[in-house]
């Protein structure tokens, strides 16, 4: 009796151990299988919330490349105006000195002109390329040389006299007299305000072409 009964006992303390174990073996399955379960989708979270993350980091960085992109683009705008400025201004002082090149050549020519007119004038100021050249004539037909102060023939004898000695309007008209032919007559003048001195001037009529000077003379009054 006592053996069956340590049997049983035995028995069922064995049975007791197993099923414990058996349910800790459970027990811990579930565990496991639940930290698996949970944590893939925690896991699946962090990933799924990272990835937005990421592309928000991706925007950020492709907000700062076209920002930088677009600093890059007005630099270089800026950098065009500025080139676009300087060639102007280059284009500017180019004009300028031309200018002045220009104005310094006009200049030069004015001096020119002036020298060549004061070189031919001879020591007595008369203008020697009016001596021997016909001044023009607005006159036709048959020539008669007049005396008459302000008729046409009279005005051109004044002219031709003004044009060789370079006296102006102002000039002294001492006399204007026939020179010892009908077609030759003799002018003797002073600039204005001389007194103590004239020019003596020869003037020949060339037929249709007017009075010419033959020669000028500057004697004493």
């Amino acid at each position: 009796m006592n053996t069956r009964s340590d049997m049983r006992k035995n028995k069922r303390n064995k049975h007791f151990i197993l099923n414990t174990l058996i349910g800790i073996v459970f027990i811990l399955i579930l565990v496991v299988g639940g930290n698996i379960l949970f944590g893939g989708s925690d896991t699946a979270e962090d990933e799924q919330g990272s990835a937005p993350n990421e592309g928000g980091s991706n925007g950020d960085d492709e907000d700062v490349e076209i920002t930088e992109n677009e600093d890059a683009d007005q630099n270089e705008s800026g950098n065009s105006g500025e080139g676009s400025n300087s060639e102007q201004e280059e284009n500017d002082n180019e004009q300028s000195g031309n200018n002045d090149e220009n104005n310094s050549d006009s200049e030069n020519d004015g001096q020119e002109d002036n020298d060549s007119q004061q070189e031919e004038q001879d020591e007595n100021g008369v203008n020697s390329d009016q001596i021997g050249e016909p001044i023009g004539t607005s006159q036709t037909g048959e020539h008669t040389s007049s005396y008459e102060e302000g008729s046409v023939d009279w005005n051109e004898k004044v002219k031709a006299i003004q044009m060789a000695t370079g006296v102006g309007e102002g000039m002294t008209l001492w006399r204007l007299e026939s020179g010892g032919g009908p077609q030759q007559s003799v002018g003797k003048v002073s600039p204005e305000g001389v007194q103590d001195w004239m020019y003596v001037v020869d003037l020949q009529w060339v037929d249709q072409q007017g009075w010419k000077v033959t020669n000028v003379d500057r004697q004493n009054r």
